[in-house]
């Protein structure tokens, strides 16, 4: 008999040369999904802290420099495009709790 087709033997190797790549292949896939969030997040810390320092330079320029007491003050928004706050990627973590508004300083924030 000339019958084409697989074998058992060839099926089962084939099913495990697909679990070992799944096996190598997901936690590759977790990673690049943290590293994309990582790096959103310091996109919207660098943009915010563009604006931060914009708002200082203005109201320093109409003679009351002053960082503002939060991130979600009407008069800081107005330099944000959106009038918003960036959202984060893939919670909903706020900004403002790495905002010091002694120092204007926005601290980065670290995906784990």
């Amino acid at each position: 008999m000339n019958k084409k087709g697989f074998t058992l033997i060839e099926l089962v190797m084939v099913i495990v040369i697909i679990g070992i790549l799944a096996a190598v292949a997901i936690p590759r896939f977790i990673n690049l999904r943290r590293d994309a969030q990582q790096a959103a997040c310091d996109a919207n810390i660098g943009a915010m802290r563009a604006a931060l320092s914009n708002y200082y330079a203005r109201t320093a320029l109409s003679g009351t420099a002053s960082w503002p007491t939060s991130l979600h003050t009407t008069a800081f928004r107005a330099y944000l495009q959106a009038d918003t706050l960036p959202k984060h990627p893939g919670t909903t973590f706020d900004y403002n709790t790495l905002y010091n508004s002694g120092t204007g300083v926005l601290s980065t924030h670290t995906h784990t």
